[in-house]
């Protein structure tokens, strides 16, 4: 299983939104590039990162994201913000690995087979829930889409990649919800998982289920779990 270690920009900073609110922000560091330079020395799979302005329509952080890029080696997951075609490309062209979209499918700005024109495997739709239904508009409006119907509907449309975030868990550290993990079993093998994990028992829950990667955020910077552990806890040889 793939560890990725979440980088949230917000105004230049590192910081994580408690539940995805502004109001319960936790600033971490002033130096994004010098928290993605601490990742890399680790052996994770890459980096995750979200725009939290271009997400809230409040400006953005493409210059941080792309000195990321032209400095580290490490693949990065980039969302936030991307709600067009030109958003997209841009993202591609500052140096990102795979884009993440997420409102923008579910409120048809961006068609499906415009996205996967990028190619499969480029790009990671993100099925972000509360309840167990799909929540966009950076996590304010839940649609009546189930999360398990929504990812079987983007599979039968050629996505490969999806990006799960328990929103109602997000930076509480109250541990994952294995009751909406199971609904959607069958596709865990693509899916990466966000929200609420807080510990090595969670990650080796998440492993035993076969899923492709966690995102870890406020477990990693609260220093509840050690990024080596982590990285370790999930290694194929490790129990």
């Amino acid at each position: 299983m793939e560890i990725w270690p979440a980088i949230d920009l917000m105004d230049g900073k590192v910081v994580r939104l408690v539940q995805g609110k502004p109001s319960n922000m936790i600033v971490y560091s002033n130096d994004p590039l010098k928290v993605a330079q601490e990742w890399e020395k680790h052996e994770v799979a890459g980096i995750h990162i979200v725009d939290l302005n271009a997400a809230f329509g409040l400006g953005d952080n493409r210059k941080i994201v792309k000195k990321i890029c032209e400095r580290i080696k490490l693949p990065i997951h980039f969302g936030g913000g991307l709600h067009t075609i030109k958003d997209v490309e841009e993202a591609f062209n500052i140096g990102v690995s795979r884009v993440i979209v997420g409102s923008a499918i579910f409120t048809n700005k961006l068609k499906v087979e415009d996205i996967l024109s990028f190619g499969k495997d480029n790009v990671i739709v993100a099925v972000d829930h509360k309840n167990g239904k799909v929540t966009v508009d950076g996590w304010k409006t839940v649609l009546a889409i189930d999360v398990y119907d929504a990812i079987k509907s983007l599979w039968s449309k050629g996505v490969r990649l999806f990006l799960s975030t328990n929103t109602r868990s997000d930076g509480t550290l109250e541990g994952i919800n294995v009751q909406y993990l199971k609904k959607m079993e069958e596709f865990l093998k693509q899916v990466y998982v966000a929200g609420g994990i807080s510990s090595i028992n969670d990650l080796l829950v998440l492993k035993h289920m076969k899923v492709k990667g966690a995102v870890l955020g406020r477990v990693l910077y609260d220093r509840i779990i050690d990024i080596r552990e982590a990285v370790e806890a999930v290694k194929d040889d490790s129990c």
